[in-house]
Protein backbone atom coordinates (compact mmCIF):
# COMPACT_ATOMS: atom_id res chain seq x y z
CA UNK A 1 0.00 0.00 0.00
CA UNK A 2 2.81 2.42 0.89
CA UNK A 3 4.66 1.68 -2.34
CA UNK A 4 1.56 2.37 -4.44
CA UNK A 5 0.73 5.62 -2.67
CA UNK A 6 4.31 6.86 -2.84
CA UNK A 7 4.54 5.86 -6.51
CA UNK A 8 1.42 7.79 -7.49
CA UNK A 9 2.12 10.86 -5.39
CA UNK A 10 5.75 11.22 -6.45
CA UNK A 11 4.78 10.73 -10.10
CA UNK A 12 2.20 13.52 -9.97
CA UNK A 13 4.32 15.95 -7.96
CA UNK A 14 7.42 15.35 -10.11
CA UNK A 15 5.38 15.86 -13.29
CA UNK A 16 3.89 19.08 -11.94
CA UNK A 17 7.26 20.44 -10.82
CA UNK A 18 9.51 19.53 -13.75
CA UNK A 19 7.23 18.21 -16.50
CA UNK A 20 7.93 15.21 -18.72
CA UNK A 21 11.36 16.28 -19.92
CA UNK A 22 14.46 14.18 -20.47
CA UNK A 23 15.30 14.08 -16.75
CA UNK A 24 11.84 13.07 -15.56
CA UNK A 25 12.57 9.38 -14.91
CA UNK A 26 15.80 9.98 -13.00
CA UNK A 27 14.21 12.74 -10.91
CA UNK A 28 11.15 10.59 -10.24
CA UNK A 29 13.29 7.59 -9.19
CA UNK A 30 15.29 9.76 -6.80
CA UNK A 31 12.20 11.32 -5.24
CA UNK A 32 10.46 7.93 -5.01
CA UNK A 33 13.40 6.46 -3.08
CA UNK A 34 13.45 9.32 -0.60
CA UNK A 35 9.67 9.36 -0.15
CA UNK A 36 9.48 5.61 0.36
CA UNK A 37 12.16 5.69 3.05
CA UNK A 38 10.15 8.37 4.87
CA UNK A 39 6.68 6.86 4.24
CA UNK A 40 7.25 3.36 5.61
CA UNK A 41 8.21 4.39 9.17
CA UNK A 42 5.53 7.07 9.22
CA UNK A 43 2.88 4.52 8.23
CA UNK A 44 4.23 2.07 10.80
CA UNK A 45 3.76 4.59 13.61
CA UNK A 46 0.68 6.47 12.39
CA UNK A 47 -1.49 3.48 11.36
CA UNK A 48 -2.19 2.26 14.92
CA UNK A 49 -3.13 5.77 16.01
CA UNK A 50 -5.40 6.19 12.98
CA UNK A 51 -7.12 2.87 13.78
CA UNK A 52 -7.74 3.96 17.39
CA UNK A 53 -9.13 7.35 16.37
CA UNK A 54 -11.37 5.76 13.73
CA UNK A 55 -12.65 3.15 16.18
CA UNK A 56 -13.42 5.87 18.71
CA UNK A 57 -15.22 8.01 16.15
CA UNK A 58 -17.31 5.04 15.02
CA UNK A 59 -17.93 3.82 18.56
CA UNK A 60 -16.35 0.43 17.87
CA UNK A 61 -14.72 -1.60 20.63
CA UNK A 62 -11.27 -2.99 19.90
Amino acid sequence: MAATMVLLMTFVITAVNIGFGPHFLSAWARVYGIAYIVAVPVIFFVAPLARKVTARLLGVQH
